[in-house]
């Protein structure tokens, strides 16, 4: 075999965590999906009759973003046999939402925005990780990769690495029950936040309700705040 038919024939073994495009189009946008729910359920009055799709919404959107943290561990030569519980995870998040639609739980605008989010995601797995065409290739030994410098892994769940804000922070739903520990792991990220920076993340609440929780987190010494009003800037305390 010459040497382009073996370039062509080439896998270099990765995981999707140092892909992307994956990283950008599949794990950023069903993050945004699962936050959308966790933002509409926030507005949901609960009685007897909303309780049950609350929980089966709070519950399905927990496991989607469950299974697209898990996906970023993968090879990508393994993607084909193995996305399948994500893609599970977007359909069934699909269709307890098209049923909360009709229990008039959410509108169907809302459905409408989510349910298209869904779609791009689900068709970009299908057209490059799952088609027949996307895995005519082989795997060579991960010594075949080039010489670069490896890239490792991103970090999927708090505690985020400091800086990384634009991208892991997001992960604070991951802990949706107390606001203040998502302000926290906000602050651990990016050291001297302001309100506009955490109210970017932290969608599903106004800006004075975190302004507030910031005011008892600093009253309890665990959040220290540099300079006045719209100038203001909050770090963890040391």
């Amino acid at each position: 075999m010459n040497s382009n038919n073996q370039n062509d024939s080439l896998i270099y073994l990765k995981r999707l965590s140092a892909n992307d495009d994956y990283y950008n189009i599949v794990f950023k946008k069903t993050e945004r999906v699962a936050s959308a729910v966790f933002y509409m359920l926030a507005h949901v009055e609960l009685n007897d009759r909303t309780k049950v799709h609350y929980n089966n919404l709070s519950d399905k959107a927990m496991t989607l973003h469950e299974a697209v943290s898990a996906s970023l561990n993968l090879y990508e030569y393994e993607v084909r046999d193995k996305i399948y519980p994500l893609q599970q995870a977007l359909v069934v998040l699909g269709s307890a939402l098209h049923i909360a639609t009709a229990a008039r739980l959410i509108t169907n605008d809302m459905e409408a925005v989510v349910a298209e989010e869904i779609d791009v995601v689900l068709r970009y797995i299908r057209n490059h990780y799952v088609n027949e065409a996307a895995n005519r290739i082989s795997v060579t030994a991960e010594t075949s990769k080039p010489k670069t410098t490896p890239r490792a892994p991103r970090r999927i769940r708090p505690n985020i690495p400091a800086n990384d804000f634009s991208s892991d922070a997001v992960l604070v739903y991951s802990d949706l029950g107390d606001r203040t520990a998502r302000i926290k792991t906000v602050l651990e990220a990016k050291p001297e936040a302001t309100i506009k920076d955490l109210s970017e993340i932290i969608t599903d609440v106004s800006t004075k309700t975190i302004q507030r929780d910031l005011n008892s987190l600093i009253e309890n010494g665990e959040v220290i705040r540099q300079g006045e009003r719209r100038w203001s800037k909050y770090s963890i305390a040391k």
